[in-house]
């Protein structure tokens, strides 16, 4: 049997046993020589395969191409080393410079820290405090690896437990001699146990895993793990009970996928009662299958209830992006937009719109995408304005960050109580957190011209952030982010104005326009 996609939720950082911040030695070493032999052991491997792998020339036929992708294996196990020392080390030397750099602040710009402070007690955070210090730079390194927070912080547990914990599977990750997933397995069943369990549970599976499959050491790992740790299976029970969650995420093609994560009864319980009621469909037109049959049950139990049932009260809204023109030129071609997933075929968001009570036009630009107004004849402007951002920014605008526009707030950019105005250009959603680490951790946010937003963390990395609904910038001058000549053969289409034309963009059926096409 798998082992569950989101199992590596449940690694806990509390749970290794790690010395307090500031008594890893590790990650600070007194001396100039150990310095430098921390350097080549962590560094020198890569270098040496990379070298190996550059000085080689052209491959040799497909043995040569094998032995340099087993190289290429263990430079990848080096990198992983590597990267584990980088975030581990710098976590803990941000904890430790702490209260310096903050004493810097408060000298060099004391309003602006006196601010930062006042904002600490509003969001009732601490900024030295070591959870915060180690999520902001979670952050920030997200920034630097262009990857989510998520995945970060998921690498900074493995990486605290390497250079922490599991020493001896550092070293061997860094040589090349196991993957990045064994070590992740050694470290992630280290949970829970002693340093001198630890220490016996490397010795026993380090040169297993030099050759062994991921999966043979997961399970070695595992069973170690629970023969040290013989907790009840009942208090384990209760323990994975408080866990119980739905999660979802949204796939290809205009597909999504719900998950429920409850106790073992209740789920089986569930997939019977799934089962029996898709048994019960004797209709031979039906061409459905089994798998198709049972999610139309669970879709349809959800959405509309059991037969016989008046289905849930809650009917969601729904904020689909129709391109009108685009639709009137090549509707084969047009790709329309859902709320909260992205593109879809238009063919799917009309048989979603035929259905709906209202319309709520949105005004794009026809070169980038961007939504740039909404209609705001029934909303107060302040109603117009969150429906903008809602539709241009789609979710926080913090780099990284996902939260969905409706677990997100208007932000200003440059501060309210400095100025700074209400209006689309000055706004963007953030959520709470990353509003709490604007005003508290020292990120900072400019506004440019092309409409997209330049993010500086603590430490002074740069990213930018295009709003979502925006699928081309327009550099300040008129030029783009590609070459237009390049896309001559695909220009975007152009259409005669017509009195149809006019209705679906709410202009008078009668207005006139100049014998000219409209883009």
């Amino acid at each position: 049997m798998s082992y569950p996609r989101n199992e590596e939720e449940y690694d806990d950082e509390n749970r290794l046993p790690l010395r307090p911040p500031g008594t890893r030695k590790e990650s600070h070493v007194d001396s100039s020589f150990a310095n430098q032999l921390d350097h080549q052991m962590y560094n020198g491997p890569a270098k040496k395969l990379i070298d190996e792998l550059y000085n080689a020339g052209p491959v040799d036929g497909p043995g040569d191409a094998l032995i340099r992708l087993q190289k290429i294996g263990k430079l990848r196990s080096s990198v992983d080393a590597l990267t584990a020392t980088l975030l581990a080390d710098s976590v803990e030397q941000v904890n430790q410079s702490f209260a310096d750099m903050m004493a810097v602040q408060q000298a060099n710009s004391p309003q602006e820290y006196l601010e930062a402070q006042r904002s600490a007690e509003f969001y009732g955070v601490d900024p030295g405090d070591d959870e915060t210090i180690n999520s902001n730079f979670i952050a920030e390194a997200a920034v630097a690896l262009r990857e989510t927070p998520q995945k970060v912080s998921h690498r900074m547990f493995v990486a605290k437990g390497l250079r922490h914990v599991c020493t001896n599977t550092l070293t061997a990750l860094a040589a090349g001699d196991i993957t990045e997933k064994a070590a992740h397995d050694i470290v992630r069943f280290c949970q829970d146990l002693t340093p001198e369990q630890v220490s016996v549970m490397e010795e026993k599976l380090l040169e297993a895993a030099k050759t062994a499959s991921d999966s043979t050491i997961y399970q070695k790992a595992k069973r170690f793990h629970d023969r040290m740790n013989p907790e009840a299976a009942a208090s384990r029970h209760e323990k994975s009970a408080q866990s119980r969650k739905v999660t979802e995420w949204y796939d290809a093609h205009g597909m999504g996928t719900l998950k429920l994560y409850h106790r073992a009864d209740v789920i089986k319980a569930l997939s019977s009662t799934l089962r029996w009621v898709a048994n019960q469909n004797n209709d031979p037109q039906d061409t459905r299958t089994t798998d198709q049959l049972l999610a139309d049950v669970y879709s349809d139990a959800l959405v509309h209830g059991w037969p016989g049932s008046e289905g849930t009260p809650l009917k969601p809204r729904l904020s689909i992006t129709i391109p009108a023109l685009d639709m009137l030129v090549n509707p084969d071609k047009t790709l329309a937009d859902l709320e909260g997933y992205g593109p879809i075929p238009v063919s799917l968001a009309l048989e979603l719109a035929k259905d709906a009570p209202s319309f709520h036009r949105v005004l794009t630009d026809p070169w980038t995408g961007a939504v740039i107004d909404v209609e705001r004849r029934n909303y107060r402007p302040t109603q117009g304005l969150k429906d903008l951002l809602r539709l241009r920014d789609v979710h926080c605008c913090f780099p990284g960050c996902r939260r969905s526009a409706d677990r997100s707030e208007i932000d200003h950019i440059d501060d309210w109580a400095h100025g700074g105005k209400t209006e689309r250009e000055n706004t963007h959603l953030l959520c709470k957190q990353h509003q709490m680490f604007k005003h508290a951790l020292g990120w900072k946010v400019v506004a440019r011209a092309d409409g997209t937003k330049e993010w500086v963390t603590p430490h002074g990395l740069k990213t930018i952030i295009t709003p979502e609904s925006m699928n081309l910038v327009v550099r300040p001058g008129g030029t783009e982010d590609r070459d237009r000549s390049s896309t001559e053969s695909t220009a975007e289409p152009s259409v005669r104005m017509t009195p149809d034309i006019n209705r679906v963009l709410g202009y008078p059926m009668d207005l006139e326009h100049p014998e000219t096409e409209a883009s």
